[in-house]
């Protein structure tokens, strides 16, 4: 348990910015201060240039407001805004910062405001979602190295990202991992299945595998429309739901749905779905798929498991929670459709009945990693 009470400074975005680190940063900033510490949490004035960003809109004004108090003041590429911040995390005068690490995109002002911070004897706690980008390349790593040189504590939530950052991180740090907790903090409907379907316009009699989030290449979709081919083949009623807005080539999903001949068994909807709807989706659904070739966790798979849904993913998640996840889960080979088919086909089959407090679960998840955060 957490017991001295601190006072933090927490990097990261927050609403209106969207997606997953988002969720993750409010869901933080909540659970810090409700275990009594007292946190300022530093968003961003500014993410991505709209020429880098892949999405339609990076901000979703139908996000609640979170409780935490925020600065929105942070902008990576003006380094008018780096002084602005240091500035204020030095009038804060905070015990430790907690600064998210997820892309390289950052690497300048991570490297200045890290080594400006240093230089204070502030300690900073970097929380480290991905080491490097996804789709990375040898600048990544690069770039990385580059930019973490002056953190000397580092908090990863898999033990394959911690070996990424030591591929990278040269100097002497120390590393603790603790899972990525397991969060909703979409609104419930108080809908039945057959309300919710029917509010979505999703079909009303068959079981529904839902993927959920950004379509981006190392997320295996196309390896997913392989296995429901093969399953309509061999007679299964499945529909498979994919909620999410497209960051890779949408037509070439499009022809492979249209090309396996799997149109009627395939519902798209290809916008960001924005967080007052997305609880719909898991609600209707029967089962969570995550085929990813790439990657080591998952917010959408932590969000599926708050939902109690049997999960299929791949052995390119890592995440050990899901280990003792007792609602059902298999794990297909990264890549192999006819793995991921028997997988699918297997959950499908099994019906599983856990006796366990979720609640209780789900703030376990949260304290583990509260507690290697404060402890570090």
């Amino acid at each position: 348990m957490t017991t001295n009470l601190k006072r933090i400074a927490l990097i990261g975005p927050m609403p209106p910015y969207r997606g997953g680190i988002t969720r993750f940063t409010v869901s933080l900033a909540e659970k810090l201060v409700e275990a009594g510490h007292d946190v300022l949490v530093i968003s961003f004035k500014s993410q991505y240039p709209k020429l880098l960003y892949p999405g339609k809109n990076e901000k979703d004004f139908s996000q609640p407001t979170s409780k935490a108090n925020t600065l929105f003041i942070f902008s990576p590429l003006k380094k008018m805004d780096w002084k602005t911040t240091f500035d204020h995390i030095q009038a804060y005068q905070p015990d430790f910062i907690i600064y998210q690490w997820w892309t390289t995109f950052w690497a300048p002002a991570t490297a200045w405001l890290l080594r400006k911070i240093k230089q204070t004897g502030i300690k900073t706690k970097v929380l480290v979602h991905n080491a490097f980008p996804h789709e990375s390349t040898w600048l990544d790593k690069k770039l990385a190295s580059w930019a973490l040189k002056d953190a000397q504590t580092f908090v990863t939530m898999t033990e394959a990202q911690a070996d990424r950052l030591r591929s990278a991180v040269h100097h002497q740090v120390e590393i603790q991992t603790a899972p990525h907790p397991i969060y909703s903090q979409f609104p419930a409907s108080g809908l039945s299945k057959p309300e919710v379907r029917r509010k979505l316009r999703l079909p009303m009699d068959v079981p529904i595998a839902l993927f959920f989030g950004f379509v981006r290449p190392y997320k295996g979709l196309g390896i997913l429309l392989e296995a429901m081919a093969t399953l309509n083949r061999n007679g299964s009623n499945l529909h498979l739901v994919v909620a999410g807005e497209f960051w890779d080539d949408q037509d070439r999903y499009e022809k492979q749905i249209v090309d396996l001949g799997i149109k009627e068994i395939v519902t798209i909807r290809a916008d960001y779905i924005p967080d007052s709807e997305a609880g719909l989706y898991f609600e209707a659904a029967d089962l969570f798929v995550a085929p990813y070739t790439g990657g080591t966790q998952s917010g959408s798979i932590k969000v599926a498991m708050s939902y109690q849904l049997p999960l299929v993913i791949t052995d390119a998640i890592t995440d050990p929670l899901i280990l003792t996840y007792p609602f059902g889960y298999c794990v297909a080979k990264s890549g192999d459709p006819q793995v991921l088919t028997k997988k699918i086909a297997e959950i499908l089959l099994n019906r599983f009945d856990a006796e366990m407090n979720d609640r209780a679960f789900l703030q376990d998840s949260w304290q583990s990693l509260l507690d290697v955060i404060i402890q570090l």
